[in-house]
């Protein structure tokens, strides 16, 4: 029986995990997108409903607060009924035929009785006429320029009363009030898909679409609890919502038909979790068959690396499978010869610093260069034992500096110091016939370098320029460049032949160590195996004229 390996069960068991999940992910990003998508659609239904309810009841509202305050209506109205009664239908009845809603007019002297009405004579009956009185005695005492309330006179009827107190010069001559029909209201309603209600904010209701809205018991007052988002009526469920208007005098209800929907929510995600169910069984399958390969790749991939780790460093990983694991493959093959590259460039490294080692050591206790300081030291102090004195200390300051081992990098500052005790020293001894020149750049001091990097070069300018010339010059110059620092070393001695300079350069690039010239092929070497990319020397030499080497130290080496 095929048992699966450990690596391959917790594949399994992750992307099982990782199914189940992303399954029940769906079903609450299924509710979460069906839940605000039918909130936002019925935040949008409400404030298209609430807007039109608005601009409807507005546009009703100014029309009538337009004819009733209209300079040449107030005159008509204050004038002689008796001449004008026929002028003041008409013009009603003009106003009607285009009006929203229509209206009915009447006209009270300051006693609050009646001078004129367009109501037919069964409509104006006792309860009206008291109703009108005390509406315009209200009007007269709040002196506002229309005045609002509603008159109910049996249930589910009620019409919206504005009132215009007449002035004339002062004095109060009575009022005209204008009662809007409600049917017509509710015919404007009626254009809309939902249904509403306009109050007053006492809960006197101005108009009702839909009367089952109301309470059977006090049909003329709708009073919504306020904390309730939803409303039921007749088993319907409704999304209420409300707005005044015309700065608090009117407040507009609109309801939204919003049945539950968990009904459907339930069904989509019984949905989604049968198609779930369907799609783990499908990728238990393919991922079964994939854990397998997968596994198989990665089982082959160990027992590779067991091979470089336990019997041969230099063994080359070989899987072909076409998937990550051959990349990976790949990778560790990389990795393996950057190891190894890395290893055979510290042992060198190690060789060439042991070498130059032995060289400074050897340079260190040269006899002649200890004989011919002490020499001229022995000469100083008859005739100038202060500059004797002082050629002691930086002799002393040399060999300390040489002969420490613990330090074996120092700063560009360190070196320079050992390098111009060096060189004033060469210069007691050679006198008139040696001079130089250093000039280093401030920012290149605090790089670091090897420990006596340019002393092998001067000694050479010294060495092989004074067998062709009697007296040679030194420039030893120091700068930074973008990527690396540069040194260069160049003196004025015999130089060498073309066929020497190219005998020179091959040494230098050359693995074999030469005896001859192995101090610049070991420099070279150190800077290149420490500094690594085009770091190294250069050097360049015209018979006769002098002797140039230039040192490339890219940053970030060592």
């Amino acid at each position: 029986m095929y048992k699966k390996s450990r690596f391959q069960q917790e594949l399994e068991l992750h992307a099982s995990r990782r199914l189940i999940c992303s399954i029940l992910l769906g079903c609450l990003l299924f509710y979460l997108a069906i839940a605000a998508v039918n909130t936002m659609n019925l935040n949008a239904q409400r404030d298209d409903h609430l807007n039109g309810i608005a601009n409807t009841f507005h546009e009703v509202y100014t029309n009538t607060s337009d004819f009733l305050l209209a300079p040449e209506h107030e005159e008509l109205f204050l004038s002689d009924m008796r001449k004008n009664q026929d002028n003041l239908r008409y013009l009603i009845s003009q106003y009607n035929v285009s009006a929203l809603v229509e209206l009915e007019l009447i006209l009270t002297d300051p006693s609050g009785g009646v001078r004129f009405t367009t109501f037919p004579e069964n409509q104006m009956n006792l309860h009206r006429q008291e109703f009108n009185r005390i509406a315009v005695e209200n009007a007269h005492r709040f002196m506002r320029p229309v005045y609002t309330t509603v008159y109910h006179f049996r249930a589910n009827s009620s019409e919206y009363v504005m009132i215009h107190p007449l002035y004339r010069d002062g004095e109060y001559l009575g009022a005209a009030a204008v009662y809007l029909n409600e049917n017509d209201w509710i015919k404007l309603f009626n254009r809309y898909q939902y249904d509403a209600i306009l109050t007053k904010p006492n809960g006197d209701v101005i108009a009702c679409s839909n009367s089952s809205f109301l309470s059977q018991k006090n049909a003329n007052k709708y009073h919504p609890n306020e904390s309730d988002r939803y409303v039921k009526i007749e088993g319907s469920r409704y999304l209420c919502s409300q707005r005044l208007l015309e700065d608090g005098s009117v407040i507009a209800y609109s309801f939204i038909y919003s049945p539950a929907n968990s009904t459907y929510l339930l069904i989509g995600m019984l949905f989604i979790l049968l198609l779930g169910i369907s799609w783990a069984v499908l990728f238990s399958r393919i991922m079964h068959a994939m854990s397998a390969q997968m596994a198989q790749s990665v089982e082959t991939l160990v027992k590779e690396i067991r091979i470089i780790r336990k019997e041969d460093p230099n063994h080359i990983i070989k899987i072909d499978t076409g998937d990550e694991i051959e990349e990976i493959a790949h990778q560790v093959n990389k990795m393996v010869r950057s190891i190894q590259q890395l290893s055979r460039r510290n042992m060198d490294l190690v060789q060439v610093n042991s070498r130059m080692e032995m060289q400074n050591l050897q340079a260190q206790i040269n006899p002649h260069f200890i004989y011919n300081t002490l020499d001229n030291i022995r000469y100083l102090i008859p005739d100038d034992p202060q500059r004797a004195q002082q050629l002691i200390g930086r002799f002393i300051g040399i060999l300390r500096y040489s002969i420490n081992n613990t330090k074996h990098n120092v700063t560009v500052e360190e070196d320079l110091k050992y390098l111009q005790d060096y060189l004033v020293i060469q210069s007691t001894r050679f006198g008139a016939n040696f001079s130089y020149r250093m000039e280093i750049a401030e920012d290149c001091r605090a790089f670091i370098i090897p420990k006596l990097l340019l002393q092998p070069l001067l000694e050479n300018s010294i060495k092989y320029g004074f067998q062709k010339k009697p007296s040679i010059h030194i420039e030893v110059r120091g700068w930074c460049g973008e990527d690396a620092l540069y040194f260069s070393v160049k003196d004025n001695g015999g130089g060498v032949n073309e066929q020497t300079l190219i005998q020179l350069r091959e040494i230098l690039q050359s693995e074999e160590i030469n005896i001859e010239h192995n101090g610049l092929q070991n420099i070279n070497r150190r800077i290149r195996l420490g500094y690594g990319g085009d770091s190294g020397l250069t050097i360049d030499s015209t018979e006769g004229e002098g002797f140039l080497v230039l040192l490339k130290l890219r940053k970030g080496g060592m």
